[in-house]
């Protein structure tokens, strides 16, 4: 597989007209993906609001003195592993029959400027029983729930710009509604009247996660609320067992996320792999490695954004402390060492990017299951081509056209801002205007194709340059920022395009993360 810019000569009279208004001819650029032996081939990309995860768990009544700890401990143990989300628990155990403080508070958001800190984003979930099969010495009523949502919502519109996806939880053990001191999880009215209250104040464009659809499906009488229920499946087992929640594959649980799953944020993660694997030899779970290809196949049907980096990898508990090396053979760390190819993923249509299974050469090669869940949870945006003027002419309207394929399991979720820029040879950059562009309508295919064929989406560029702008030569990038007011100039929070042959530039002190292009003229 040669790499090489491509550039056309003068184009099809179609085309002429196209350039015809810039008095220009126009030119094509190629992308290709990353192949294994690129720079950092075989290492994640890490790109905002996608991939592993961390579990983090905050208890806002005890932590006040420590509220970043357990985030930087775990973002530090897993910085090789691309992550950019973090699954948090603030969990309220203490204060179930109190009223939240400005203390309180303070503590929550402690937390979520480290989030910000570190450039990564909540999988948002508050708690309060932290034992099982009704151990904990205490938990809420409904009413004592529902008083703290009403005060919870300032604080969750303060920071939806760091929060990708909200998580009912709040009832029951680790909020997975079952095992709840008061019963919540037996009475249909408690929880209808609590997702209605989340849905209430959690920021309108984002998702509320539930365990199983059957908690979703008590809201399909109200359609405006019900579209806004997504996934988290807490245990991926792949094969069926009494505590799956009925989602392995067949039932009609795993039917509605596949069918519903392609418009909301889906997370999950597998079983601890000290109870899978099994600590104890007596347990019927021991020995039990989660298959890797076919939970791979499960995340790709049901559009998984995230999952767990921490079940089942590189746990740590009281009695089993992780020895880099001398892992416990998990399911993940099995993974790693389970090789697949193309051909055994067409077989199940799931995606395969552009010089992923090969070398630069053209020579094929084998990449692990592990890999692949890393690299293709969420999106992955691959360019595919840019049609735009030879040179660019200031003070007119020189129109760009690019193309992409997401290789990912899903769409893009959140608010972005999608700018062409230029750079100059002393760094500067120069923003020119946001595309009228929604990337959530990038999804990897379309969802009522059983064929899964990977969708080419064109992407129109209006390039208009100040009129006092420089002649001369310019990189030209494209910048995928986030929305928000404070995160869109943070370059962490910035998309990365997966492809080999783009250089990805930090420009103006981690202002800006720009897929540069290509090198053009400005006259």
């Amino acid at each position: 597989m040669n790499r090489k810019w491509i550039y056309s000569s003068v184009m099809t009279a179609a085309f002429g007209l196209l350039a015809g208004s810039c008095g220009n001819r126009l030119r094509t650029v190629e992308f290709e993906g990353i192949c294994a032996d690129d720079a950092n081939g075989t290492y994640g990309l890490y790109n905002p609001g996608r991939g592993f995860r961390l579990e983090t768990a905050l208890d806002v009544a005890m932590d006040k003195d420590r509220p970043e700890k357990q985030l930087k401990e775990l973002s530090v143990k897993y910085a090789a592993d691309s992550v950019s989300l973090s699954q948090s628990y603030f969990y309220l155990t203490f204060l179930a029959d109190k009223k939240l403080t400005e203390a309180d508070f303070a503590t929550m958001q402690a937390y979520f400027d480290e989030l910000q800190r570190q450039g990564k984003k909540a999988v948002l979930r508050f708690a309060y029983e932290k034992d099982f099969m009704g151990r904990s010495p205490i938990g809420p009523t409904a009413e004592q729930i529902l008083r703290h949502l009403d005060q919870l919502k300032p604080i969750l519109h303060a920071n939806k710009d760091l929060i990708l996806v909200v998580q009912a939880g709040l009832i029951g053990a680790w909020g997975e509604w079952h095992s709840s001191i008061h019963g919540l999880e037996n009475s249909t009215e408690a929880k209808r009247a609590i997702l209605e209250k989340l849905l209430s104040i959690v920021p309108e464009e984002k998702n509320i996660q539930v365990r199983v659809p059957e908690y979703k499906n008590i809201l399909k009488d109200k359609p405006e609320l019900y579209r806004r229920i997504s996934f988290h499946d807490d245990f991926i087992v792949i094969r069926p067992d009494r505590w799956d929640g009925d989602m392995h594959e067949g039932t009609a649980n795993f039917n509605q996320i596949v069918k519903e799953s392609p418009y909301l944020v889906v997370d999950g993660e597998l079983p601890w792999g000290f109870w899978s694997v099994g600590a104890d030899p007596d347990s019927p779970s021991a020995g039990w490695i989660i298959d890797g290809m076919q939970a791979a196949r499960r995340l790709f049907l049901q559009h998984f954004t995230s999952l767990s980096v921490i079940h089942n990898y590189k746990e740590q508990h009281s009695n089993n402390r992780f020895d880099e090396s001398n892992p416990p053979r998990y399911s993940m760390i099995v993974w790693k060492e389970t090789m697949i190819n193309e051909d055994s993923l067409k077989r199940y249509k799931m995606p395969v990017s552009s010089g992923y299974f090969h070398l630069k050469n053209g020579k094929q090669t084998e990449r692990s299951v592990f890999d692949y869940i890393r690299d293709h949870l969420g999106y992955r945006l691959e360019l595919q081509s840019l049609q735009m003027p030879a040179t660019l002419k200031s003070g007119e309207e020189n129109l760009l056209k690019l193309t992409l394929i997401n290789r990912g399991f899903a769409t893009v979720f959140g608010e972005h801002s999608i700018h062409p820029v230029l750079i100059d040879t002393t760094g500067h950059v120069t923003e020119l205007a946001a595309a009228p562009v929604n990337p959530m309508d990038w999804q990897p295919s379309d969802p009522a194709d059983p064929e899964c064929t990977p969708l080419l989406h064109t992407i129109e560029l209006p390039c208009k340059l100040p009129q006092n702008i420089i002649p001369g030569n310019y990189r030209l990038g494209l910048w995928i920022a986030d929305a928000s007011e404070r995160l869109k100039y943070d370059s962490r929070y910035a998309i990365r395009c997966a492809n080999g042959n783009i250089t990805w530039t930090i420009a103006d002190k981690g202002r800006y993360g720009i897929n540069v292009l290509t090198e053009i003229e400005v006259e």
